[in-house]
């Protein structure tokens, strides 16, 4: 970072470091706008991951069931369900790459988030304090919970790690059944091209997304 920084003093003239903040109302303000943040990022991913739910468990049932298994045309008017078939999985597909999004952006705030509310609250580099206080999130809260047992700790390390990888990165095997799946019922017909390069083009740049998490 500190070479970056050294290079980009040279390229542009103008160029300034973000500075330490020391004013106590600023650093409240700014704490605030972290915490406001990374609350509302938790609350999408939430009624994202439910919408995902919702679609998967609509777009089985027309598989395994057939159209009339939810009355679409009764209810909504759609009378070919291979329409519901092509556009579900879009919608699918769009909700986990934000989700995917968001997480990727609460990586980068979370550890603004503790330094702050450190310098705020004068807490030590030992403290669950910060935890405390951090806007829930039940996936994070799954994975860093902190049992007094630690033989207990050690034994649900695994399991953990491994529900944690099914559920970030299970969706992307989804997409690629619903792009299976696009490909193999229809013929080259417009709606079916445009839905199988919009699932596509999501499902990749979702998967960059997910390779890419890091801490800034």
């Amino acid at each position: 970072m500190e070479n970056i920084a050294a290079e980009l003093k040279n390229i542009i003239p103008n160029y300034k470091e973000d500075k330490e903040i020391n004013n106590e109302n600023y650093l409240l303000s700014y704490h605030s706008l972290i915490t406001e943040n990374i609350r509302s990022n938790n609350k999408k991913i939430t009624r994202n991951s439910l919408g995902m739910i919702i679609v998967l468990t609509v777009y089985f049932l027309l598989f395994f069931k057939g159209p009339d298994a939810l009355n679409f045309e009764s209810y909504f008017g759609i009378q070919d369900p291979g329409i519901l078939f092509n556009f579900l999985p879009v919608v699918f597909s769009f909700l986990y790459l934000q989700n995917i999004t968001l997480w990727n952006n609460n990586i980068n705030l979370i550890p603004l988030f503790e330094s702050s509310s450190k310098r705020m609250y004068n807490l030590g580099e030992l403290t669950d304090t910060v935890n405390v206080i951090k806007p829930f999130s039940l996936l994070h809260h799954i994975l860093n919970y902190q049992y007094e047992n630690e033989k207990v700790n050690r034994v649900l390390k695994i399991p953990a790690g491994i529900a944690f990888l099914a559920i970030l990165f299970s969706p992307i095997i989804f997409d690629v059944v619903f792009l299976a799946l696009i490909q193999y019922n229809n013929y080259l017909e417009i709606i079916p091209v445009v839905c199988f390069s919009i699932v596509l083009i999501l499902t990749i740049t979702t998967i960059v997304q997910a390779l890419n998490s890091h801490k800034d």
